[in-house]
């Protein structure tokens, strides 16, 4: 307190004197951080101190007091002396006059990632050739995409900003993925550790049949921003997401003179590691996603040659 007290003084002291000087505007730095700065220009006095934190401005009978974002405003009105308590936007009280370097550095501070929120999507796969019809011996791998979801918890994002508008993220999220069989099957491992289907006992109907993976992700995205109206901004980010795998289970439920439940937790050959390219377009805290893992669902030569795909929606707590 005693430190702030003392810049103040100094502040109106140098004012006054510059005032009488009939300087126009001086500038005291520390290294390259500038500590004081006064304007003056006719009946207007400026004073600004430690980088734009505390701002004190004086035009004929009116002054103003600022101190970040929060400042008060003395008018001399006819009627009287005016108190108005104000809220500033950051744009507003930011030195026009600012060293250019510093601005830029601003502007890289206060970009703002999309990533950490809650994402909901549906899961489906690619065969080699691009294709989402499987062969007749693959048909135990058909999917009910309506109820094979994907779903998102991104719990930790960085955000480096190149510009105000232009950055790069990364950050780490839990993926939980269901692959609901639309067939009456599930799939096992044979001797080998190859996927195959299971199949249940002629008179048995599955009534839920899937297959569950948890994966930890991590993406590197290049996001950019386009302002709009009321400065919010379109969101588009491009770039690569990896993911280890940290659980995976199937689960198979049927009725056979009462509610019957199979669950087995198994690693099912499953690609430990999988990378892919994602991409997401939205508005303020609203994004579409879509991603693609370029290696397969299972290892090499252990389960069918299927490549995992994603779409959904997703509602980012980045803003």
């Amino acid at each position: 307190m005693r430190r702030i007290t003392f810049l103040i003084t100094i502040a109106f002291t140098l004012a006054n004197t510059l005032w009488s000087a009939g300087q126009d505007t001086t500038k005291i730095k520390l290294k390259k951080n500038e500590i004081l700065k006064v304007t003056e220009d006719n009946n207007r006095t400026n004073v600004i101190l430690g980088g734009n934190i505390f701002e004190l401005a004086t035009a004929d009978e009116n002054v103003k007091i600022r101190l970040g974002k929060h400042g008060l405003e003395i008018v001399e009105t006819p009627e009287g002396t005016k108190l108005d308590w104000k809220k500033y936007e950051e744009e507003e009280y930011f030195d026009e006059e600012d060293d250019p370097a510093e601005k830029r550095k601003r502007d890289r501070r206060r970009f703002t990632a999309h990533w950490s929120g809650f994402e909901i999507g549906l899961n489906n796969y690619l065969t080699s050739d691009y294709s989402m019809s499987l062969s007749p011996e693959l048909s135990f791998m058909d999917l009910n995409t309506g109820k094979s979801f994907n779903v998102n918890i991104n719990f930790t994002q960085l955000g480096i900003g190149l510009s105000r508008h232009l950055g790069i993220v990364t950050g780490l999220g839990i993926e939980f993925n269901d692959y609901k069989f639309e067939g009456n099957n599930n799939i096992t491992k044979d001797e080998d550790n190859v996927i195959i289907p299971y199949y249940p006992d002629p008179d048995i109907e599955f009534k839920k049949s899937k297959l569950s993976t948890v994966y930890l992700t991590m993406p590197l995205l290049l996001e950019a921003q386009i302002p709009v109206k009321s400065r919010r901004t379109v969101n588009i980010a491009a770039g690569a997401i990896g993911g280890v795998k940290i659980g995976s289970h199937n689960k198979m439920v049927y009725y056979d003179g009462g509610r019957e439940k199979i669950k087995g937790n198994d690693d099912f050959s499953l690609s430990v590691l999988r990378y892919g390219p994602t991409i997401r377009l939205g508005y303020e805290s609203f994004q579409i996603y879509a991603t693609y893992y370029m290696n397969g669902l299972f290892i090499d030569d252990k389960g069918p040659e299927l490549y995992p795909i994603q779409l959904g929606m997703a509602f980012t707590f980045g803003d």
